[in-house]
């Protein structure tokens, strides 16, 4: 079963419950594991649960990493309504056994009073490089009762200076070898491994890891990323072999007219640093001892493909004994001068494997596999042939009406792969070091007539971890994201690409800016986007300009205002979305930078220079009238920032820049007498209000307009592109129109993500319209995916009050619209899951909700218009009548009356209110 099929077929909850577990493994006894009855005068009361869902730096035990002050985060599942943390302790350890032995050896927090249970930052003895850690954590409820310690957690250090590193950049060929000694018994023993390139790792005849495409794609003279392993296992007393294949992967990528390779060929750094039982230890590094040969890879490249000759495979080349007399020596090269990294986020991994849904013959010896589903990866194929048999396989995102595939969409990229067969009996086959977005596969040479289990599709993509679902009684609302599930997934490729098939791939930012909430919203993405904004910060110039792609190949420098917003907009996500107070103290002077370079660009307050404006939109809306919101935008969020890092200063001015930007845009673009911004197009007048542009007193005329276009002007129909759809939802929500947010979101006939869905596709487009031919034309865009954020926001109603960040203080504020009978949606945070659900029926409204330990929130709850007496029960109890609040329902504190309506003040935990009237 295909992975997002798994995902869609359980619930929300049960997704939730799965990501406790699977996001923490050492979660896996549960919430409630570990509790026992204290004796009080009042009877037996159970202590608290004990803290599960451990991290370090949002990751579940990393093995290397390279924060001298790591945070640590857990979750807190008591069952008990509002409950809340008044203190915790924290201990850090040398060993499992010391650690068992409280207090820590490293550290102990001793008893911090702090309802803080994320971003804990370590505060003990210094950590040394290469060494692990192993923690645990206990906290005292709100009425000072103390739960147990955790099920302990650890942490590895990766190498933490430049000078750990013994080795050198070696290179010379694609298969590199070493055999080595081991004296005596191994304790323990680290691969700490990178690559101009990608690279396999192998060891003693094994792969090691389920890393592939490793590592990551960066700006690789400023930075390269390392991964760190645990070989202990795999090594043995006396000899033993250390085997890499490397690939050209980004370093080497060139493409004629829009960029040059970083480097000529690839390059491996390694390092094993092994401690024996002894206690003596030794090392093992890339240099000129080490033997290279030109492996069966015969090329490579990420955008053409992979050559694989099995007649020049070697059996035993990482064994020791093997004979690499005719093998070279390695040669030493500059490599990179950059800061060595380790690569603390998911990896790219193979996370599925697709079995195709039908298999065609259109032409002699044309085999099409259909697997119906566009995706991103490779595919594997199972032969038996002669030696020497030449098998092509070609990817593609559509076919022609004679079943023939289509790559007209793919500008330069071959996109294909080739074997050679070995002979002698069934072979499995697939590429090493280059990707492809693709549903059908083209295959020809097979050596006979191929089957249906003759090729599989292998899913790739960075292995974040599912956070949210969401599901409504509108099938074409699930369908949709559907979509943008499988689109956002097959494009976080370490960096969040704008497609994964043709000559491009790359990380434009307008893209990565509007879909950055709604991916956070359905997948675990902190770790993820902080290594993106570091990247964004290499590219950053010393006059404060970022560039239109990151690592920058493709686009302009400086960036597009509306793309090069990304580094303001992902930073300020991070911080609401996780309560990241380290990543804006980091970026502020590098946004600071950014936005006195906009100023230094905006005569009069008004930026008006502009290369895409609203990219791919029906209607166009001036380029500069995008540009200069987005001006606006970035210096209310570098206000924003300053507040929370009480830098009052700054704060100050540049929310007064703000205000001065606001009047600017409004002297320049609005019209008081129509009521409409720039050209009067959705884009314009949705920007507007989202943003808060409009001046008080017009924001219903700016409103009218924006409902008037939509309606009757276009039918209920979207005209904006990708940049103004972002917009557009909220501003209707905003404004009092969330029905007609509904309608343009449910639409199946042209323009909408329902057109999409009727025409087939299983990835959002890059266009609204459905083209096939020879121009700009992907089947796999994310950027169209930003109304996945309305879905959880308004349908099911999941928010945070103003002002605050990582899901402390959340609103829950479901739109109850139209036809739509009930709507479902949860997202896991750091602090634990928070969910909402509801149905509607005649004279009734049924919500639910849960709120993590440690949080409180305000419910708005909805009701039918015609309603006058509304009476509201939860779980049974009374908690309003007449206009009244009823107190005595635990957890909840409070009612009052709002022009939203009810609003509800309740703790953590779960609420079941039944609302009629």
């Amino acid at each position: 079963m295909r992975l997002l099929d798994r995902l869609f077929s359980v619930s929300v909850v049960v997704v939730a419950l799965a990501l406790s577990g699977a996001l923490c493994p050492a979660a896996a006894p549960g919430p409630n594991s570990g509790r026992k009855a204290l004796e009080t005068r009042s009877g037996a009361v159970e202590e608290p649960a004990a803290p599960y869902g451990l991290r370090c730096e949002y990751l579940v035990a990393p093995l290397g990493i390279d924060v001298r002050q790591p945070r640590f985060s857990w979750v807190l599942g008591e069952s008990q309504r509002g409950a809340s943390q008044s203190a915790y302790q924290a201990l850090v350890a040398s060993s499992p056994s010391l650690l068992s032995q409280d207090p820590g050896d490293v550290w102990d927090s001793g008893k911090v009073e702090s309802g803080n249970s994320t971003h804990v930052i370590y505060a003990g003895h210094p950590l040394a490089s290469g060494s692990t850690y192993y923690w645990k954590v206990r906290w005292w409820d709100q009425d000072g009762r103390e739960s147990s310690y955790s099920h302990p957690a650890e942490f590895g250090m990766g190498l933490l200076s430049r000078s750990d590193w013994k080795g050198e950049w070696i290179s010379g060929g694609n298969e590199l070898r070493k055999e080595f000694r081991i004296p005596a018994a191994v304790e323990s023993a680290r691969v700490y491994v990178t690559a101009l390139g990608y690279y396999e790792l192998r060891m003693n005849g094994h792969r090691i890891g389920h890393r592939v495409l490793d590592p990551a794609y960066t700006t690789y003279p400023k930075r390269v990323l390392y991964a760190t392993y645990d070989v202990t296992s795999e090594l043995e007393p006396g000899a033993n072999a250390l085997g890499v294949t490397l690939g050209g992967g980004w370093a080497t990528l060139s493409l004629d007219g829009a960029f040059k390779g970083y480097y000529a060929h690839p390059a491996l750094l390694l390092q094993l640093n092994v401690k024996l039982r002894n206690g003596h230890e030794l090392s093992v590094s890339s240099d000129r001892t080490w033997k290279v040969t030109q492996g069966p890879i015969l090329s490579d490249s990420v955008y053409n493909g992979e050559v694989y000759d099995a007649r020049r495979e070697t059996p035993g080349w990482d064994r020791p004994g093997f004979n690499d007399s005719g093998w070279q020596s390695a040669q030493a090269v500059p490599g990179s001068q950059g800061v060595l990294s380790a690569e603390m986020m998911p990896p790219i991994r193979v996370v599925d494997e697709i079995v195709p849904s039908r298999i065609t013959h259109p032409k002699p010896g044309v085999y099409v596999y259909d697997m119906g589903q566009n995706m991103s990866g490779w595919a594997q194929l199972r032969v038996r042939g002669p030696r020497g048999t030449r098998i092509t396989l070609r990817y593609a995102e559509l076919i022609y009406p004679d079943g023939m595939i289509n790559r007209d969409n793919l500008q330069s990229a071959k996109s294909r792969d080739v074997f050679i067969l070995k002979g002698g009996g069934w072979e499995t086959l697939h590429a090493h070091f280059t990707y492809h977005g693709f549903r059908y596969v083209e295959l020809t040479g097979f050596p006979g007539t191929p089957s249906l289990d003759s090729l599989r599709g292998e899913v790739a993509h960075t292995a974040v971890q599912p956070a949210g679902g969401f599901f409504a009684s509108k099938e074409i609302l699930n369908r949709i994201q559907r979509l943008i599930h499988w689109s956002q997934l097959t494009n976080l490729m370490s960096i969040p690409t704008d497609c994964d098939n043709r000559s491009e791939r790359q990380g434009w930012m307008g893209d990565a800016q509007v879909t950055a909430e709604e991916a956070m919203m359905n997948f675990f993405m902190p770790a993820f986007y902080t290594n993106f904004i570091r990247d964004i910060h290499d590219v950053e110039g010393p006059d404060g300009t970022v560039t239109d792609t990151v690592p920058h190949r493709y686009g302009s420098r400086p960036a597009d205002p509306a793309w090069g917003t990304a580094y303001p907009v992902i930073v300020w996500n991070m911080w609401r979305q996780y309560g990241d107070r380290r990543i804006l103290e980091e970026n502020y002077d590098g946004l600071k930078k950014y936005v006195e370079f906009l100023r230094s660009r905006a005569p009069n307050n008004i930026l008006s220079y502009s290369y895409y404006g609203d990219w791919v939109s029906l209607v166009p809306t001036p380029g500069a009238f995008v540009s200069a919101c987005y001006y606006y935008d970035d210096v209310r969020i570098l206000s924003q920032i300053a507040r929370v890092l009480n830098r009052t200063a700054d704060a100050a001015s540049y929310s007064a820049l703000a205000g001065q930007i606001k009047d600017a845009i409004n002297g320049k673009f609005f019209d008081s007498q129509t009521g409409e911004y720039a050209t009067g197009t959705q884009t314009a007048n949705a920007m507007a209000l989202a943003m808060g542009l409009v001046p008080h007193g017009q924001r219903g005329d700016v409103a009218g307009n924006l409902y008037n276009d939509i309606v009757y002007y276009h039918n209920t129909h979207v005209t904006t592109g990708f940049i103004g759809v972002r917009w557009l939802m909220p501003a209707l929500t905003l404004t009092g129109h969330p029905d007609v947010a509904y309608e343009l979101a449910t639409r199946t006939s042209f323009p909408s993500w329902g057109y999409m869905v009727k025409k087939g596709a299983t990835t959002l487009w890059e266009l609204w319209q459905q083209k096939t031919g020879p121009s700009m034309n992907s089947q796999d865009h994310a950027m169209f995916g930003s109304v996945g954020t309305w879905f959880y926001k308004a349908l099911a109603g999941i928010n945070q009050q103003p002002g605050t960040a990582g899901y402390a203080h959340i609103l829950i504020e479901p739109q109850v619209v139209e036809d739509l009978h009930w709507a479902s949606g949860s997202i896991y945070t750091l602090r634990g899951m928070v969910s909402s659900s509801w149905v509607h029926k005649p004279g009734v409204i049924t919500l639910k909700v849960a709120i993590p330990v440690g949080a409180e929130s305000t419910v708005i709850l909805p009701s039918e218009p015609q309603w006058t007496n509304i009476t509201v029960r939860e779980s049974g109890h009374l908690v309003w009548q007449a206009g009244q609040y009823q107190p005595g329902d635990a957890g909840v504190t409070g009612a009052s009356q709002t022009p939203a309506g009810i609003a509800i003040q309740v703790g953590s935990g779960d609420y079941s209110f039944v609302v009629s009237g």
